[in-house]
């Protein structure tokens, strides 16, 4: 009988230390706390990378003065297309309103040819330069968003890369290639006006995809030149944008 009632006691004993136990591990569970990952906002900043091809040409008027020379052949160069790329930032200043500010390259070009049977006589100019887009931009929309900017772009100028074709004694063609920088501006200024889209791929970046006008207000040679250039260009600017 006493050992009946000893095992029933140990019995009894082990039951309750383990519910104990469970009743422990069930407490220290419900005092776990969950901590979840904050994700920041975004700022309305992005960071943009394009490129930009254009059909570039220019007007071409005579210097007044006593530097003026005709136009001569010069009258009959067209245009060409170039490629220019760029990089910068757009921060939100108001609701729908964002300030571009970024630096590329930007080149606008024009071309002559003349040939007969035994003559050839052509060149190729490209006006190379350092640019400093500067946009006031109007952007509705959220996945896919409207895209519309007026601004200004000030020009470093690096040189004029001539291009000239002619033959040589042997009769075959043969280019020559120099580069030029006397006799023009430094500083150049454009203004410029952009119309588009933005397309959202996720909340980190995207793309755009715009066209984009372009006409240089100041004159490529200085005062002391026989001409007056300025340059203009119709193409894109297209590219990807990273959000942050």
């Amino acid at each position: 009988m006493k050992y009946i009632i000893t095992i029933s006691l140990l019995t009894l004993s082990a039951f309750g230390y383990s519910q104990i136990i469970t009743n422990n591990e069930t407490i220290e569970d419900k005092e776990k706390v969950v901590t979840k990952k904050v994700v920041k906002p975004k700022t309305g900043t992005e960071l943009y990378f394009g490129i930009s091809p254009s059909y570039t040409y220019r007007t071409l008027d005579v210097n007044d003065g006593i530097f003026a020379q005709p136009l001569n052949y010069r009258e009959e160069e067209i245009g060409e297309w170039t490629t220019g790329f760029n990089a910068g930032v757009r921060t939100r200043i108001a609701k729908d309103l964002k300030l571009e500010i970024g630096v590329g390259y930007a080149s606008n070009r024009e071309s002559y040819e003349f040939r007969t049977a035994d003559s050839v006589f052509s060149y190729i100019n490209t006006y190379r330069h350092i640019s400093f887009p500067m946009r006031i931009a109007y952007s509705y929309g959220n996945e896919i968003s409207f895209y519309g900017g007026v601004g200004v772009i000030p020009k470093a100028f690096l040189g004029m890369k001539n291009e000239l074709t002619t033959l040589d004694i042997n009769n075959n063609e043969s280019t020559v290639e120099t580069i030029e920088s006397e006799k023009f501006n430094f500083f150049l200024i454009d203004a410029v006006a952009t119309i588009g889209t933005q397309i959202k791929l996720s909340d980190h970046y995207g793309f755009y995809a715009m066209l984009e006008g372009r006409r240089q207000l100041t004159n490529n040679y200085d005062s002391q030149s026989a001409y007056v250039r300025k340059a203009f260009a119709l193409g894109f600017n297209v590219g990807i944008e990273i959000y942050f």
